[in-house]
């Protein structure tokens, strides 16, 4: 008796291993790469200042050595710490602007309340929304900031409001406009995201 009851403990044993090696694979499939992860790659479409403009973004390698990131954003190039995402080496349009925290992730780590960097500005998550991407709901986190800038002697009033897919910090959309002291309209972007090989949940 106490032989076969030890039989039976065996096999119910192996039993359950198997059944963890068969399940834990897709238990790490679901949860997908984290991200930036060489290859990750978005597009947006936007309007900026009246014209329809696609946005292609794509991290092309990794540098262990110092756990940071080479992407290409459209025509210019990026070099982001990983663990900061603070921009530390850029071409194009942001080159004068480093050091900045780049804005295609977030942390996931935050709540109602929180204050994130995003390029040189502090924003605030304010709350949450859901927005689609290819057609499939994704819930975000909205977060806001807003300000003035006085760079040739004007003033000029600048408000953004962008939203973070929550469970992977991916930039999914985001408007900016910046008007002067009589509410005249300037400047502005509005996009989204339009694809991506991130799995979004």
């Amino acid at each position: 008796m106490r032989k076969r009851l030890l039989m039976m403990l065996g096999i119910a044993a192996v039993l359950l291993s198997l059944s963890t090696f068969a399940v834990a694979p897709l238990l790490l499939a679901k949860e997908g790469p984290k991200i930036p992860f060489v290859g990750m790659s978005m597009t947006y479409y936007s309007n900026a200042m009246g014209s329809f403009v696609s946005r292609q973004v794509v991290v092309l390698k990794h540098y262990p050595e110092t756990n940071s990131v080479l992407l290409r954003d459209g025509p210019d190039w990026m070099k982001v710490n990983v663990a900061t995402r603070e921009v530390f080496w850029a071409t194009g349009w942001s080159a004068d602007k480093v050091p900045f925290a780049v804005e295609f992730w977030i942390p996931t780590n935050i709540k109602m309340g929180s204050r994130v960097k995003i390029l040189w500005l502090e924003a605030e998550v304010i709350g949450s929304a859901v927005l689609s991407v290819e057609g499939k709901r994704v819930e975000c986190w909205q977060l806001y900031s807003s300000g003035t800038e006085n760079p040739d002697g004007n003033l000029y009033y600048t408000q953004t409001t962008w939203y973070y897919e929550k469970s992977t910090g991916l930039w999914i959309a985001a408007s900016w406009v910046e008007w002067d002291e009589t509410g005249e309209p300037l400047a502005n972007w509005g996009g989204h995201l339009a694809s991506t090989n991130v799995p979004l949940p």
